[in-house]
């Protein structure tokens, strides 16, 4: 069954958003078995699912699978860590350009930004609550019917307060932008009404979604640059977003933007824009780049942990940690490979490690140190992930494991995928291929906090 959730958001200003062609969004419903929201761990659950669901009969594939995609090809391969063995390969409608895990990390999210199409794919493991613990599932991985589709879907960020999809629209047709924000609940049909904001403007925006509420960009339609330079807050009413308030900072050129359990921030020219959240109340400030920025850099992407006040904070081949508390950047002693760029960072499945990793293949990871009562981080491993150059159109790619302290990268030349132990400092694991890697996302049953804390003590 098919319906359409297109919907006409409320005006946020008519200066800010002129009319332009709608976005339509045709979303698909699937009857599989569902996972309910309710699902989602409470703490004192978690603490009671200290056993890590490896007590579960017939669960093989405790450390996950991994999904990966070949270049120029529209099918997506399924790989069990615990044999390197392939299990699966399902194909998709057109060639994806990104992929990401859901929020409980059952699902793949293929984005196929240049065929207006966003596809799913159930990896097969998740976990149901059952009174005051969790049974664990393995099932064959499978293609989910729930799609979405709209004008060039590029950004996605995902949380525990679910996943926003900003498709850019089209200035050339004058296609809108729009939001459609969603969980695993809607992926695996049991909740059949996806909320979406539709501009009247295109964009190269970012939203990041809060529950109930979604905070999004807005841009200028008279405005020479696709990208925005304000921010909304917008609430969910069934199928579509209520215009709440425009935040009074402004954020010019804005790209990139992460969030925690109480802020979220967007990267702007002169800044970061700081959303900080207060029970149902929102407010912003601004964080100003430091002195220490070259003429013309910014902060042009964020990444975030729910559990640090710190962002991870990229500024051209720079990386900063960002203390929302103190609004203060402090430099990440590492330096890109001559020649090469960033090509992926972030923050463990703990928060306890970051990993950097730039375009020539060199990883790098940092661990958590305090000192004086202030938290820094200090380098700790240093690794080539091939010695053999990638050729044209290929490109290193990496998947954090959230079960265990452990990121999977991609090696093309090789035609491997590499595990890396990021307590140990060591190769691990190797899978060998019979295709060469392009993308690749984890997929599993994450390790609870009560689980890690207990092992980090």
């Amino acid at each position: 069954m098919i319906f359409r959730a297109k919907v006409l958001a409320a005006a946020v200003s008519a200066v800010l958003l002129s009319a332009c062609g709608g976005t339509e969004h045709n979303v698909t419903r699937t009857a599989q078995p569902a996972v309910a929201e309710e699902a989602k761990a409470t703490e004192s659950e978690k603490e009671a699912d200290h056993d890590e669901h490896d007590h579960d009969e017939g669960v093989t594939d405790v450390a996950g699978r991994l999904v990966v995609s070949s270049a120029d090809s529209n099918v997506l391969h399924v790989y069990s860590t615990s044999d390197q063995a392939l299990i699966d390969s399902i194909g998709l409608t057109h060639i994806p350009d990104y992929l990401y895990g859901s929020e409980n990390h059952r699902y793949a999210i293929s984005v196929q930004r240049t065929d207006g199409m966003v596809e799913f794919l159930d990896g097969g493991l998740y976990q149901e609550a059952h009174d005051d613990h969790f049974h664990a599932h393995q099932d064959a991985p499978a293609a989910v019917s729930f799609h979405l589709e709209s004008v060039k879907p590029t950004h996605v960020t995902v949380s525990e307060g679910g996943i926003a999809v900003f498709s850019d629209g089209d200035a050339k047709n004058q296609q809108s932008a729009s939001v459609a924000v969603f969980n695993e609940s809607h992926i695996s049909g049991q909740n059949t009404e996806v909320a979406v904001l539709e501009y009247s403007t295109h964009m190269h925006g970012a939203a990041q979604a809060r529950g109930e509420h979604l905070i999004s960009t807005l841009r200028d339609s008279s405005s020479e640059s696709i990208l925005p330079s304000q921010i909304g807050l917008f609430h969910a009413h069934g199928d579509h977003f209520d215009s709440e308030k425009v935040f009074d900072v402004s954020c010019p050129g804005l790209h990139g933007s992460a969030q925690n359990e109480e802020t979220i921030v967007f990267g702007c020219t002169d800044g970061v824009a700081l959303i900080t959240q207060g029970g149902q109340a929102f407010s912003a400030t601004k964080i100003t780049n430091p002195e220490s920025f070259t003429e013309g850099q910014r902060v042009g992407g964020l990444k975030g942990h729910h559990h640090s006040d710190q962002y991870i904070a990229k500024a051209g081949d720079q990386l900063f940690l960002l203390d929302t508390h103190d609004a203060e950047f402090e430099v990440l002693e590492w330096q890109v490979t001559n020649g090469h760029s960033i090509s992926h960072y972030g923050f463990s499945a703990s928060g306890e490690h970051i990993i950097v990793m730039d375009s020539a293949g060199k990883l790098n990871v940092f661990a958590a140190h305090e000192h004086d009562t202030e938290h820094h981080w200090e380098a700790e491993h240093e690794v080539m992930v091939s010695e053999i150059a990638l050729v044209t159109g290929q490109s290193f790619s990496l998947a954090l494991s959230q079960a265990e302290e452990a990121v999977f990268v991609s090696d093309s030349a090789n035609k491997l995928i590499k595990k890396f132990d990021l307590e140990a400092g060591e190769w691990s694991q190797t899978f060998e291929l019979d295709i060469v890697p392009s993308k690749l996302v984890w997929l599993g049953i994450a390790k609870s906090e009560a689980a890690h804390d207990e092992h980090e003590h």
